[in-house]
Parts: C-alpha cells; sequence; structure tokens
C-alpha cells in the first residue's frame, strides 16, 4: 500500500515550472585583451599633466589652408563624418576653425611661423590646458611630417564655465556675503565632497596641425586624413606607437599601417567620448576608457564571430 501511494504521489500532476527570465547577453573580456587595451589607451592619451583626457563638446568647425580646395574639402569631410559619428554636430558653412590644419612644404618653419604670429593660439597662459613650452619647441622642430597642438579648458560640469578665468575676461568681484553657490562666481567649481571624485571637464578648444607635403609622397590622401581626423579629435601622444592595428603607425617602420582607421582606433575615440571621467584620479579615468575599449571590442568580436 505504501509504495502504491508512493507511485500515486509521483503520478500526481505538479504545477507547472516558473517562466524562463531573460538574461541579457554577458561578453567575457578575456584579461589579454583587457590588458592590451590599458597599454593601448595609455600609450594614445596625452592630456596635460593632472588633466583628464578632453574631448569636443560643441559643433565642430575645421579649417584647411595651403591646399586644392577639392582635397580641402575631402579632407573637412572626412574629419566630419568621423565626429559626426562620435555624436559631434558639425559647424555651418563660414564658420571660425577650431581645427586649424595648415599644409606647407617645411613643417617646421611653418610650425615657427604660426607659434610667432599666432601666439595665443597655442599658450592661454594658464595652467593645465596644454602640454607647456618643452613640447611646443618639439612641435616647432620636431620634423614629423604631421604634428600637432592641442589647448583645453578645465570646465565646471554642472555650468559648462571655466574653473579659470580666460584671457580677457573681466575679474570676478565676489559680494560682502557668500549666501549661495553661484555667489563663488563664474570660475567656481563645486565638487561632491570626495576625494576620489572630481566634476570637472576637460573640453578641447583649439587644434592646430601642421602637415607637410612630403607626408603625400609616404602615405594615401585617405590614410592621411583619417591620420588627421585622429589627432584632432583627442590629445595623442606624438610618441605612440600602438603595438595593435592603428592608423597612428601610419609614418613608422613596424607594424604596418592601416588604410585608414582600424577598430582600435574606432574603439579609442568612441570611448573616449563615452566614459564619464568622474575619477580625481587621472590614471583612474584612463583605466576606465581602456575597460570600455576592450569591452567594445569584444562585443564586436562577438558579434562578427561565426554562429556554431
Amino acid at each position: 500500500m505504501t509504495a502504491l501511494r508512493l507511485l500515486g504521489a509521483l503520478a500526481t500532476p505538479q504545477d507547472p515550472p516558473p517562466p524562463a527570465t531573460q538574461v541579457e547577453e554577458v561578453v567575457v573580456v578575456g584579461e589579454r585583451l583587457q590588458a592590451t587595451a590599458q597599454t593601448f589607451v595609455r600609450a594614445l592619451a596625452a592630456p596635460p599633466p593632472g588633466r583628464k583626457a578632453a574631448v569636443w563638446d560643441e559643433p565642430l568647425c575645421v579649417g584647411v589652408i595651403g591646399m586644392r580646395p577639392d582635397l580641402a574639402q575631402l579632407m573637412v569631410d572626412r574629419i566630419t563624418a568621423v565626429a559626426l559619428d562620435l555624436g559631434l554636430p558639425a559647424s555651418r558653412p563660414g564658420c571660425r576653425p577650431d581645427i586649424f590644419i595648415v599644409a606647407a612644404a617645411d613643417g617646421d618653419a611653418m610650425a615657427r611661423d604660426l607659434v610667432q604670429s599666432r601666439p595665443d593660439d597655442f599658450r592661454l597662459g594658464m595652467s593645465g590646458t596644454d602640454l607647456g613650452a618643452a613640447a611646443l619647441e618639439v612641435f616647432q622642430s620636431s620634423g614629423r611630417p604631421i604634428r600637432w597642438w592641442h589647448v583645453s579648458v578645465a570646465v565646471n560640469a554642472g555650468t559648462g564655465r571655466p574653473l579659470q578665468r580666460l584671457p580677457g575676461q573681466p575679474p570676478f568681484v565676489p559680494p560682502r556675503r557668500m549666501e549661495s553657490p553661484s555667489d563663488f562666481g563664474p570660475y567656481g567649481n563645486i565638487v561632491s565632497p570626495s576625494l576620489i571624485r572630481d566634476e570637472s571637464r576637460d573640453i578641447l578648444g583649439r587644434v592646430v596641425i601642421v602637415l607637410e607635403s612630403s607626408a603625400l609622397d609616404r602615405a594615401s590622401f585617405g590614410q592621411i586624413s583619417d591620420y588627421i581626423a585622429m589627432v584632432a579629435l583627442a590629445q595623442i601622444d606624438p610618441e605612440a606607437a600602438p603595438e595593435v592595428p592603428s592608423i597612428l603607425n601610419l609614418f613608422r617602420d613596424a607594424p604596418a599601417a592601416e588604410p585608414g582607421l582600424s577598430a582600435w582606433d574606432r574603439a579609442y575615440l568612441s570611448a573616449l567620448y563615452r566614459t564619464d571621467q568622474s575619477a580625481a584620479n587621472p590614471a583612474t579615468n584612463l583605466s576606465t576608457i581602456g575597460r570600455v575599449v576592450a569591452r567594445d571590442l569584444a562585443e564586436a568580436e562577438a558579434t562578427a564571430a561565426p554562429p556554431e
């Protein structure tokens, strides 16, 4: 009898199983890819000492001189296309260039002339806005076929106002009694009460790029346009020699140069413009960008892999 009762209990209909839970796809990032991405980001990024990697946050205006009009337009269109992919709008024709590209037969001579004739375009006279006097000297005498100079400004993330008074701006005279955050003036930076967070942002304000005409004998116009797009949209170390596929190896012997922006280049630019750099330690912010680069590349590889 006991066996029959047990058999009947086993045959009794049970409650239906709970519905399956939808789980988001998890992309596993290998340690090797993660380490390579971190090395790649550290090799590329060249913000001013102690500052964050800067980005553009307004419609871009690209100007090219010293080049045939049709070629100049092709270069502007290419840089603009890369910027649009990053979510940056383009300015209208006739705007004042923020990205200023000059083609010349002698890059050193042109760089020196630009610095002497337009010094305010290179040094704002404030700390943390450029790489300093020694780097500016290298810009004028490096002999590189393509060279660049970035100027960036730290701003209050909430208001977008610079944290330092820019040349030509009137000084701020505070009221007798400070009653609200706005009483600290337009250059005040209100941050969270934490030693590990910094709510400021670094915004690109100007990029000057000198293209020596001899570069056109060493690479295609499309490669050069992509190279310039890369250094125009991010503060790239001129000494960077990535060990992964990158357009930045264009004028180096090894590894071989890419025909255009590589998957690594695009991943870096995308991560740079999407990452919230809120850490007080600049190295921590670069590590965060590196993790995003690795994750994006892993996701792209997983998507491209044929189904098993």
